[in-house]
């Protein structure tokens, strides 16, 4: 076990790519399982109503992995679909992992919904930015493109992502 999450730390720091990781559908179900896991435990921390919560994570499961898989058929080098999937759930998890205890900080301090603090703002910079830049660096490898174009793809997943919540799940209904 510290192997592999020494394999995820490796790949947050740029020092591993997505294809030092097997192309295993166990290995896949085992990261996919632990993302859902991880993602539902982070999830009960959010202002958000316990309902949501299920639909949200599935939603954004479906399609991360979607465009995942997009991304690679339209480069035609989707055989690299599980390596690279394995990657961005297990360097999501370690980053929803590393970003709790900001969280929780941030939760401690009660201040009303929608206020900014110093945990908040370092919680956005790790669950934002870095996740950006592992995301674009685990696609150029993958593609095996420039980081710049593989920046620009995962900007416009972001994108469509924060669309497509906004309209599945708009705020106060």
């Amino acid at each position: 076990m510290p192997q592999l999450i020494y394999a995820f730390v490796e790949i947050v720091l740029h020092r591993r790519g997505p294809d030092g990781l097997p192309a295993s559908t166990f290995f896949f179900g085992m990261l996919l399982a632990t993302w859902l896991a991880v993602s539902l435990f982070i999830l009960q921390f959010a202002n958000m109503p316990a309902g949501r919560i299920v639909p949200v994570i599935a939603v954004e499961t479906g399609f991360s992995l979607a465009f995942t898989w997009s991304v690679l058929r339209a480069f035609g080098v989707e055989r690299r679909f599980l390596p690279t999937a394995s990657a961005i759930l297990g360097v999501n998890s370690l980053l929803d992992l590393v970003s709790l205890p900001f969280i929780l900080w941030h939760r401690a301090l009660h201040v009303p919904v929608g206020t900014t603090t110093v945990p908040f703002v370092i919680y956005q910079l790790i669950a934002l930015f870095w996740a950006i830049d592992v995301a674009s660096f685990i696609i150029s490898r993958a593609i095996e493109r420039p980081y710049v174009l593989a920046l620009a793809v995962v900007l416009a997943y972001v994108l469509l992502d924060v669309s497509l919540y906004v309209t599945l799940f708009p705020t106060g209904k």
